[in-house]
């Protein structure tokens, strides 16, 4: 079976991920050796310092430093890793850092975000006004929404997909929350996070598979592959 990393800091010279191309290329191995061989580029992007249009030159440049020298088996898509503010509500179009050409749109929040009613705004104004799907990132970074089930669950039920990390799943008491939340069917997409060989480790990813067939049934794996695969080809 072929695997998805939705959300990495895999080009090079951008943001705080990769230092160099020849780093980016020994992490996509590392990548490839675990089954990995769709990856989603989405570097960060802060919608309270920079304008799309200078995220956006500042991406092409890294990318055609990286993607010519790619192996012939991998596939990829661009993205980004849209760090959610007002300010981003100033601009009229933001299909550009959408992954790809699809209407998905990975969205990083304040790590002590509550999921009020301000933030909900702003997802239905994603949604609504600009007909986008909003990707929620790494929730198990966010304390407000691990604690509490009935909040997660809505947003499930608003049409939010929830993305974790693989290297999230240790420590007994997180990883059991997290294995409850993709049996319950609220996490659906997995990616590394990497930004390094070390940070974000793409050596983790199989284990965490494992892990996930082991606690929950292969059945639950399928479906992470097929809503990531779903993303990945809407985005070509």
């Amino acid at each position: 079976m072929s695997y998805y990393d939705m959300h990495s800091h895999i080009l090079p010279q951008l943001d705080d991920g990769s230092k160099s191309t020849e780093l980016s290329l020994k992490i996509i191995d590392k990548l490839k050796k675990q089954g990995v061989t769709n990856i989603c580029f989405t570097p960060h992007f802060y919608s309270n310092e920079e304008s799309i249009q200078d995220f956006v030159s500042k991406r092409a440049d890294s990318v055609n430093k990286l993607i010519p020298l790619l192996p012939e088996d991998i596939n990829y898509c661009i993205g980004a890793e849209v760090y959610v503010t007002g300010y981003l509500f100033n601009n009229s179009d933001l299909s550009q850092i959408c992954y790809g050409n699809s209407k998905y749109i990975l969205c990083e929040f304040p790590f002590e975000c509550s999921f009020g009613d301000h933030t909900m705004n702003y997802f239905y104004k994603l949604q609504s006004n600009y007909g986008l799907k909003p990707v929620l990132t790494h929730v198990e970074r966010y304390y407000n929404l691990m604690n509490d089930e009935g909040l997660l669950e809505d947003l499930v039920d608003e049409g939010i997909i929830i993305q974790s990390n693989v290297g999230a799943f240790k420590g007994f008491s997180q990883k059991r929350k997290l294995l409850k939340y993709i049996k319950r069917g609220y996490i659906t997409v997995l990616g590394t996070d990497c930004h390094s060989l070390t940070r974000g480790n793409p050596d983790e990813y199989l284990d965490t598979i494992n892990l996930i067939k082991d606690k929950c049934g292969q059945g639950y794996v399928d479906d992470i592959v097929k809503i990531s695969a779903e993303i990945f080809d809407s985005a070509k």
